[in-house]
């Protein structure tokens, strides 16, 4: 009998620890939560694909506290696509490990559902996958507790949404989304980057019929180039399309708006992309890839500011404005480091831009040179030719005292009662005091009476040209700037005049980096006429942009009284010719 109470005392016991057990972990519930798209729809780095969700186990007591958080099978049937168990486990299954092992899942212990909420999961190193897995594991831990499923992958081949039709201002895409896919449109954005956002209001959307209808207040106001139509499934059943693939080969949607330019429109001049009109600047942003082969090679080495993997990669083939970068190194992941271009190899540069011609150039590093290039010659002439220190020219020609040598032509070609007004007239209309954005906003709507201002701006007085130096001053002497310059092309200024472009390497030039220089000298035209500044593109537009309406006019600062006379008499006979003629 001893050892039979002694027995049922066991067994008693037993039952009241795994009673006790049992109010601790009242039931084990399942959540998953995708690790990719958690920025969506920014490029921002994604986890190396394929994508996967994380499957967690999670253990609560009748109170909601969680006892216990653990793998449930990530990486198995379910958490990846079928067939890529393998290569998640090469991939991914590291990064989910380093999480793991260092204590992500026991975070959650302790915890009820809107604590979990509440939880920071940032600190980790998200371009590792770290922090996506932690908001993925915090996400499958909610999703468990309220009983969701995680998003699931969508089984579409190439874009979800294709382009059905352009017409006008209306843009239809047609839906290869799956029936069920609750079509709702997040925002549309341009570049290849797909960081720019169009302005909602510029638009409105229609769903219906399996169909996206877009219909924009002025598609011809649009830039050209790659447009991404970010889309989300508002059940939260389905991921969004992926990006995987890059620009144009991907899930996700998008449609592309031409630039109208021809294959005659765009070139390299040895330095850089140039364009007949447009921005070079959006034409880099919706680059999809640059080729560069070299002679006898099988295969080009390519670059792409967007990856396969739909994020921003290192693209260091041009700069911001097109600058083919001669000297760049292509870094791989074991460290090694591979110029793009080898002294004197030929290649064959591609370049392929959404919306833009695809260009094609030869290319030898080290061939073309200051000496060689187009206009070279006439370019270093120019320096030697306007050797000397100026002024800026309107506020010494427009002095009362000069008054009767406005008006005299004026008189001459207007007539007595018109002749005086005609001379203030020009005398005003470079006498402008405002230019960038300020001139934009106050000339914009009405450029008839827009004012040029041909100062020398960025605090300078009087500006020396002394060959390849050139300097400026301020009004007390202290020098503002001095560089050397070296041709880099010709230049054209919106269409309307030509000239030739210099450019300092050094790195403390700020705005005096470039000077672009028109074909004046005080021998031909008794002033000079330019611009200087850091932005190439800026510099050849003439009523937009940092530099709108401003073009500096310099005067020789030892200029005597004919030479005065001379500048005087030249203006106004062109500008009334040309009036005239129009």
């Amino acid at each position: 009998m001893k050892m039979l109470r002694s027995g049922l005392s066991v067994i008693l016991a037993l039952c009241m620890m795994l009673a006790m057990t049992g109010a601790l972990a009242d039931q084990t519930l399942e959540g998953d939560a995708n690790v990719d798209q958690r920025n969506y729809p920014s490029t921002a780095p994604f986890i190396h694909p394929p994508f996967y969700n994380v499957k967690l186990a999670v253990d609560v007591d009748d109170n909601g506290v969680i006892t216990a958080v653990r793998d449930n099978g990530t990486g198995t049937e379910g958490s990846v696509q079928a067939g890529n168990e393998e290569f998640w486990a090469n991939k991914n299954k590291p990064y989910f490990d380093v999480a793991v092992n260092a204590g992500l899942l026991d975070r959650f212990v302790g915890k009820t559902l809107e604590e979990v909420k509440a939880m920071d999961m940032g600190g980790a190193d998200a371009v590792s996958g770290a922090t996506m897995v932690s908001e993925a594991a915090q996400e499958a831990v909610v999703n468990a507790l309220e009983g969701r499923k995680g998003k699931t992958f969508l089984d579409v081949e190439g874009q979800a949404l294709t382009v059905e039709s352009v017409e006008g201002n209306t843009i239809t895409l047609a839906s290869q989304l799956p029936a069920d896919f609750d079509l709702q449109l997040l925002d549309i954005r341009w570049s290849v980057y797909n960081d720019e956002v169009v302005p909602a209001d510029s638009y409105t959307a229609e769903i219906a019929d399996q169909k996206l209808v877009i219909r924009f207040n002025d598609l011809s106001a649009m830039k050209p180039g790659y447009y991404c139509v970010n889309v989300v499934d508002a059940s939260g059943t389905y991921r969004s399309p992926a990006f995987e693939g890059g620009p144009a080969a991907a899930q996700a949607p998008y449609f592309v708006l031409d630039s109208g330019l021809t294959a005659e429109d765009i070139s390299f001049d040895g330095k850089a992309v140039v364009l007949a009109s447009g921005s070079i600047a959006d034409y880099v942003r919706n680059i999809q890839h640059v080729q560069i082969l070299a002679e006898g090679a099988e295969k080009p080495t390519e670059q792409e500011p967007v990856g396969h993997h739909g994020t921003a990669g290192n693209f260091i083939a041009l700069d911001e404005q097109g600058v083919l970068n001669a000297d760049g190194v292509v870094k791989a992941r074991n460290g090694d480091e591979n110029p793009l271009f080898e002294e004197g190899v030929a290649y064959t540069v591609t370049i392929a831009a959404f919306g833009y011609p695809e260009l094609t150039f030869p290319y030898v590093k080290g061939a073309q040179s200051a000496d060689t290039a187009e206009g070279a010659a006439e370019a270093a002439a120019l320096l030697e030719a306007v050797r000397g220190t100026y002024v800026p020219l309107f506020p010494v020609i427009t002095d009362a005292q000069y008054d009767q040598l406005w008006l005299d032509p004026c008189v001459a070609a207007m007539g007595e009662e018109a002749g005086p007004a005609v001379a203030e007239l020009l005398k005003a209309a470079c006498n402008g005091t405002i230019y960038g954005a300020e001139a934009v906003e106050a000339f914009g709507a009405n450029p008839e009476s827009a004012q040029f201002d041909c100062l020398f701006v960025n605090g300078v007085a009087q500006i020396t040209f002394d060959g390849n130096m050139i300097s400026g001053t301020d009004e007390q002497g202290q020098t503002v700037f001095s560089h050397e310059y070296a041709y880099v092309s010709p230049l054209s200024l919106a269409g309307m005049m030509n000239g030739y472009l210099y450019e300092t390497t050094d790195a403390d030039a700020g705005e005096f980096r470039y000077f672009f220089m028109m074909p004046d000298t005080s021998e031909s035209t008794y002033h000079l006429e330019f611009r200087y500044g850091s932005d190439v593109e800026a510099l050849t537009q003439y009523a937009e942009g940092p530099y709108a309406y401003w073009l500096a006019a310099g005067f020789p600062a030892d200029a005597d009284a004919q030479m005065i006379e001379n500048v005087i008499t030249l203006f106004c006979e062109e500008n009334l010719a040309e009036a005239a003629a129009e």
